[in-house]
């Protein structure tokens, strides 16, 4: 029986990821009696070796899970993914083309209305702008569920009184939760997922915050690793880059901008305010305070 760290030597994965693929079901390494650490057989690290292949190919977690649940053939699995990478090539081709098709050297001189309506042409289609648009609020729900927070009733002044507003806030939300430790740092999940929860003093009284324990770990389902990675990384840095383009262009004196440019610049500014806007609305609940 192996250590996690032996284990990531000899599969060549991270000891955070093998926990991960833990967490996913993907494997079930026992436990050392005396220690409670975990120990892991050769068929885990057959398997953990099976998920670097598999993961290096793009496969998803969940169709990993399902190949060694036996609920689908490796043949079977093998063609689903051909046919992901595919459709995957296809999108790539039609973004590429996109690409070309702007010739405009400055954003001011872009007609935005033809290259919408173009874009709009293609989604219709069910072009890769469609489902970019899915996984992008995908990812936006995701950023929502790995904080949030609430004023209470009650100001949370033992750990009772805390369990009691954690569950109020569920009750009302229609959450599904369970504590798993009553505290002044209390623990709790949510769909199985862990978060704890502090309180600290605002301006106008208590605030309740929580944060998922393994934010690391959270991948929306359905949806690959690598690309919730890419599309976390654009909803956090799109704004601020966003916002930066538009003050250096608005602060060169030299700069004439055309009623193009600003028609441009409003079309982004009112996509990234519709996403803020799909945030508060839709997740709203969980950002009370």
């Amino acid at each position: 029986m192996l250590s996690v760290k032996e284990a990531s030597k000899l599969t060549g994965i991270s000891e955070q990821n093998i926990r991960y693929y833990e967490k996913q079901k993907l494997i079930s390494p026992t436990r050392n009696s005396g220690n409670a650490y975990r120990q892991y057989s050769e068929e885990d690290i057959r398997k953990l070796k099976l998920i670097r292949l598999f993961r290096k190919l793009d496969m998803p977690v969940v169709e990993i899970r399902k190949l060694f649940d036996g609920e689908i053939s490796l043949e079977e699995a093998l063609l689903m993914q051909t046919k992901h990478l595919e459709d995957e090539r296809k999108k790539l081709d039609a973004a590429l083309k996109f690409c070309s098709l702007i010739h405009e050297s400055s954003i001011a001189d872009m007609d935005v209305d033809v290259y919408l309506k173009k874009m709009d042409e293609e989604e219709k289609r069910g072009s890769v702008f469609a489902e970019f648009l899915n996984d992008y609020k995908a990812v936006v729900r995701s950023e929502a569920k790995r904080t949030f927070s609430f004023m209470p009733d009650a100001p949370c002044r033992n750990p009772r009184e805390f369990t009691e507003e954690l569950l109020k806030f569920a009750n009302k939300e229609g959450l599904n939760i369970v504590i798993t430790k009553e505290s002044m740092s209390p623990h709790f999940e949510i769909d199985g997922i862990e978060y704890y929860a502090c309180r600290k003093g605002a301006r106008f009284g208590i605030i309740v915050y929580c944060e998922m324990v393994h934010p690391e770990d959270y991948i929306p389902e359905g949806m690959d690793e690598k690309k919730y990675y890419r599309y976390r990384a654009l909803s956090i840095v799109a704004f601020p880059v966003l916002l930066f383009i538009i003050v250096i262009l608005l602060s060169r004196g030299d700069l004439f901008i055309t009623w193009e440019g600003i028609v441009a610049f409003g079309a982004v500014v009112v996509a990234f305010l519709a996403n803020i806007y799909y945030i508060f609305y839709s997740y709203g609940k969980n950002f009370k305070g």
